[in-house]
């Protein structure tokens, strides 16, 4: 039966608020064995790939922390809307995404969805190449 419930929401925003490298061993906890992950850059199946994924995530980069800022949705369905710090190359930085959720009858994610912009990510960490997309940017932006 659908409810309004948001307890699987929040529990993901706590888990996201609360994850350093020691915790991202909570997936299997929280993510079904089969659950599906996309983002910009990764796509994979199972709850253990997933945990590798964000795993990896902390040994690419230092100082990871996530606040969440909004969550909209139902015990079945729905998003939070974050930002995630953190530092690369000696540099702090910020990237807001969004997540969307869906969840089995045991409260368990069976599909997560990122939406976050990797490409400023790519363009700053490669000056040539980000030369190079800010101006097509230019080019392609509309002129008001």
């Amino acid at each position: 039966m659908h409810t309004d419930d948001k307890r699987h929401l929040a529990r993901m925003a706590g888990f996201f608020h609360e994850m350093t490298s020691d915790q991202v061993g909570q997936v299997k906890k929280l993510y079904a064995a089969d659950a599906e992950f996309k983002d910009p850059i990764n796509e994979v199946v199972g709850a253990e790939a997933i945990e590798k994924v964000m795993a990896d995530l902390f040994k690419q980069l230092k100082n990871v922390t996530i606040a969440v800022k909004d969550m909209h949705g139902d015990d079945r369905s729905g998003f939070l809307q974050w930002n995630m710090h953190y530092e690369f190359r000696g540099k702090k930085r910020s990237i807001p995404g969004v997540s969307h959720f869906r969840f089995n009858e045991a409260g368990l994610v069976t599909q997560q969805e990122d939406f976050w912009d990797a490409s400023f990510v790519l363009y700053g960490e490669f000056p040539i190449l980000g030369s190079m997309m800010r101006g097509i940017r230019k080019m392609v932006r509309v002129k008001v």
